[in-house]
């Protein structure tokens, strides 16, 4: 399938990920439109080529926007994917992450232009397990607001497929970092704003805990890898991850490494109900789509500090 001159509508467009994916999409030759309420999401993040609709994707205004735009294609990144605000107001996350995505299904199941809806899940969907790495195939049981939230969308998602022939695929990506990340509350941009403005970063949990790192542009070419293979992709979960696989004080050190710079640190040990160990087996994507991460981790973190310098140091 050529990536080229198709009606791709992003939901969370303004976002990090989203907003990347966005870019990408433009510059294949595409018509791109975004929905985003800007909740974490910039304007100044939408590309100027595509079409851009502040709204929430709860409201019943998105079935106007459909009709009137027509898009083939559906990438539902749209969330409230901060983990600790999940916990402190688990309605709202839930409604957004979960019925979010259900007005979302519910508006394409009635739209017959969709040939694919792909809807960003996450390895939080899998919860706590101690069998590691995560497949597509573990069960999803989240137990924390967020991971919930996110394993109920992904289950519905999945749902849409199975009852309604709805042409769903479900992406679950690890901790994604780059460049459009303003989100401070992320050890990679706090460790990056720390070396920028030479203050303290403040790690919430005991820094032991070992999460998996992937870079954006690696996450936006696997995205693009699914609209590629099409068919391959519809009723079916991809993970998405890499070989960056640390504890959040060797990640540390190791950006210190890369950057040449010292970054002093506290660790805070206040992280609620967090998952110890997390970490994806990719395999799937890479024996079906050919999909791997490309960029070292040298590179992508050279990459992220040169664009948060220019962001944060004017």
């Amino acid at each position: 399938m050529e990536i080229k001159n198709r009606k791709i509508l992003v939901t969370g467009g303004a976002g990090f990920i989203g907003s990347n994916l966005v870019n990408e999409l433009v510059c294949l030759g595409n018509k791109v439109i975004v929905i985003d309420n800007l909740s974490s999401g910039k304007k100044e993040n939408v590309n100027p080529k595509a079409k851009f609709y502040k709204i929430d994707i709860r409201s019943n205004k998105l079935l106007e926007i459909f009709r009137k735009e027509k898009p083939n294609i559906i990438f539902h990144f749209a969330a409230q994917a901060i983990v600790d605000e999940a916990y402190k107001n688990p309605f709202s996350a839930i409604d957004t992450n979960v019925m979010g995505t259900v007005n979302i299904l519910e508006v394409c199941r009635n739209n017959k232009n969709i040939e694919l809806v792909v809807v960003v899940s996450s390895d939080k969907a899998y919860g706590k397990s101690k069998d590691l790495p995560y497949k597509e195939t573990h069960p999803l049981k989240g137990d924390h607001p967020y991971d919930a939230s996110k394993s109920s969308a992904d289950l519905i998602a999945q749902t849409y497929f199975s009852t309604y022939n709805l042409p769903v695929a479900i992406t679950r990506f690890s901790n994604v970092f780059g460049p459009g990340d303003f989100n401070l509350s992320r050890i990679i941009p706090s460790a990056l704003e720390s070396v920028t403005k030479n203050k303290p970063l403040l790690i919430r949990s005991d820094g032991k805990m070992i999460r998996e790192y992937t870079y954006v542009k690696d996450i936006v070419d696997g995205c693009i890898t699914m609209l590629e293979n099409k068919q391959k992709v519809i009723g079916q979960a991809f993970n998405f991850g890499s070989k960056n696989i640390f504890s959040v004080l060797d990640l540390v050190k190791k950006i210190e490494v890369i950057l040449g710079k010292k970054i002093n640190y506290k660790v805070l040990n206040m992280a609620k109900n967090e998952i110890q160990k997390q970490y994806l087996d990719w395999s799937k994507a890479e024996e079906i789509l050919g999909w791997s991460p490309k960029t070292s981790f040298e590179k992508a973190i050279t990459e992220t500090s040169n664009w948060f310098n220019g962001k944060f140091m004017l």
